[in-house]
């Protein structure tokens, strides 16, 4: 599953720093949380975009196929 993290409008590498550690460690976390989810029906995965302002701030999108798929995907990162 694809896993796009943006800060300030600027996609987050793995550049050093306290900032950057924290959020590797939340991509981590969800590529645990929703490894080997896939839709049933149409076999295909979800991609999830984290944008915001700052840590504190982060909004977590997710693209699926359907609904279904992204209800899938929301319970697994619960």
């Amino acid at each position: 599953m694809k896993i796009k993290m943006k800060v300030n409008g600027q996609e987050v590498g793995a550049a050093g720093g306290l900032d950057h550690f924290v959020l590797d460690q939340v991509r981590r976390s969800m590529q645990e949380k929703v490894a080997g989810v896939t839709c049933p029906q149409h076999m295909m995965s979800a991609a999830i975009q984290v944008n915001g302002e700052s840590l504190s701030g982060l909004k977590v999108q997710i693209q699926a196929c359907c609904d279904s798929m992204r209800q899938r995907v929301a319970k697994a990162l619960a």
